[in-house]
């Protein structure tokens, strides 16, 4: 089952199935593994413009660590158009200028893409929590 968070639906009868294509061929997809002392969290992925997150087998059958409140059920994917906020923490304020320099280097990427690369560049740890983002592309 898969449950969705999403904020936004957008419909367009105006889409045509080669728009369609089109984006899908071109749309990135990224992969974050979520890691804490060496045994996976989960798995984020960034794909068509969507966010999804799932729980790994190993988080699902130990019990010290409790499932996120964005993310409550260990048995569910969760998908969505919007970064969840708990991976959103991990990605600095745009006014830093590490983040205004990284930014002037991307050439018109989407939201979701944007974001996908400063969580690869800025999210790998954070003061937040103990868990480490890692890039698996």
């Amino acid at each position: 089952m898969k449950i969705t968070w999403l904020r936004r639906w957008q419909r367009s009868e105006n889409v045509s199935v080669q728009d369609t294509e089109q984006q899908m061929k071109s749309a990135p997809r990224l992969v974050f593994r979520l890691v804490y002392e060496n045994n996976l969290i989960g798995t984020l992925e960034f794909s068509e413009s969507r966010w999804r997150f799932v729980y790994s087998d190993w988080f699902k059958n130990q019990s010290e660590i409790q499932p996120f409140a964005n993310f409550p059920d260990v048995n569910q994917e969760y998908v969505s158009d919007d970064l969840p906020p708990f991976f959103e923490s991990r990605i600095p304020g745009t006014s830093q200028p590490q983040v205004e320099a990284f930014l002037k280097e991307k050439v018109q990427a989407s939201e979701g893409e944007t974001k996908a690369a400063l969580l690869k560049q800025f999210g790998r740890r954070t003061i937040t929590n103990p868990f480490e983002l890692t890039p698996a592309f």
